[in-house]
């Protein structure tokens, strides 16, 4: 029985296959928009779930890379709550199983538009993939469980290079810059599998504070954003506990009135300009209400996960697996079983958010 951590395991040989086979991946995509890329002013990402939380994820370094403007949006949003769309825009499709019925329909709108649009699916035989002019594969293969994890990162990786080739195109980066970025990937890339043991073995002595909360909160910065909302979400449709993810400064802003010891703030803190910001709000859960966490390349104490953090552009690949992993352990120790299959055919009777082809 394949098991999500057997998945999330996996998932560092499936982001050095992208790396390797990127320019093979990509070529005939983006043939078709050299020819139009002196057009193209923004880059748009439309996508649910994980594959809005990876577009959330990416969207820093694919604008630092392309030097072109970048929004996510959900299909939703696209589809329902969208008065402007510009006709100069590439549009960006993602959906691991290309099936999410929304981004189909807001994709079919584009393309019936005349506008320029890429999908990103896990093979080119999906149906949003089927329904593309042009279309990338996401790289991850099939993944057996639903809380995706591969997905997730080949997602952001996908986007990232997405965003590297662009700029590269446009000549706004050289090609030693390019190949400064694919080379930091692949360390990335290659640092997931001490991090999932990294992240395993302090599961052990950090579960405690989040399994005594009544709702865990990711905090991070930058790229670290996507990921603390990545974050929540695996948390809370894995282990079912309730979770949010919050940008740093927003979740010192907003909710801080709010904080008490029922509530466990895990801080993704990469370093850098903001390490200080992120040591002040752990410091005042774990000495105020005895209730904080840090994750990353500094941290406050032993409780902490201390990581040896490889790349630079894209750290976010090396933090993904720190909350797919509390996310899968926090599942096993308050007793789900990950191996039964899931059913959803009581919730299919009132929604449905996933469908092939009529």
């Amino acid at each position: 029985m394949v098991t999500m951590l057997d998945c999330i395991k996996r998932t560092p040989q499936r982001l050095e296959w992208l790396l390797d086979n990127w320019e093979e991946l990509s070529g005939e995509c983006f043939r078709t928009i050299e020819k139009e890329l002196d057009a193209v002013n923004q880059i748009i990402f439309v996508g649910s779930g994980t594959s809005n939380t990876a577009a959330v994820t990416s969207r820093i370094v694919v604008e630092r890379l392309s030097r072109l403007s970048c929004r996510t949006i959900t299909p939703g949003e696209f589809m329902n709550s969208t008065w402007v769309y510009p006709e100069h825009a590439l549009y960006v499709f993602t959906s691991q199983t290309g099936t999410s019925k929304v981004s189909r329909q807001a994709q079919q709108f584009v393309r019936e538009k005349g506008w320029l649009a890429v999908s990103i699916t896990e093979s080119e035989e999906t149906p949003l993939a089927r329904e593309a002019g042009l279309h990338l594969n996401m790289g991850c293969g099939y993944e057996e469980h639903p809380m995706r994890t591969i997905g997730y990162s080949c997602s952001v990786l996908v986007h990232m290079l997405l965003g590297a080739k662009l700029g590269l195109c446009r000549k706004v980066i050289s090609e030693a810059e390019y190949q400064a970025f694919l080379a930091d990937a692949r360390l990335a890339a290659q640092n997931q599998s001490y991090v999932i043991e990294a992240a395993t073995q302090w599961m052990d002595r950090a579960k405690y504070s989040m399994l005594r909360a009544e709702c865990i909160i990711f905090t991070g910065a930058d790229v670290l954003y996507g990921v603390s909302l990545e974050g929540a979400m695996k948390v809370w449709e894995t282990p079912r506990i309730p979770c949010f993810g919050y940008e740093l400064e927003e979740g010192m802003h907003g909710p801080n009135y709010g904080y008490n010891s029922r509530h466990c703030v895990v801080g993704l803190n990469q370093g850098g300009g903001e390490a200080a910001k992120m040591s002040s709000l752990i410091r005042y859960m774990k000495e105020v209400h005895g209730s904080g966490l840090m994750a990353g390349s500094s941290v406050i104490d032993n409780h902490d996960l201390k990581l040896e953090i490889k790349s630079t552009l894209c750290c976010a690949l090396e933090f993904a697996p720190v909350v797919q992993t509390i996310a899968y352990h926090l599942a096993v120790d308050i007793g789900r079983d990950m191996s039964l299959p899931h059913d959803n055919s009581r919730m299919d009777r009132y929604f449905v958010t996933h469908s092939e082809p009529v």
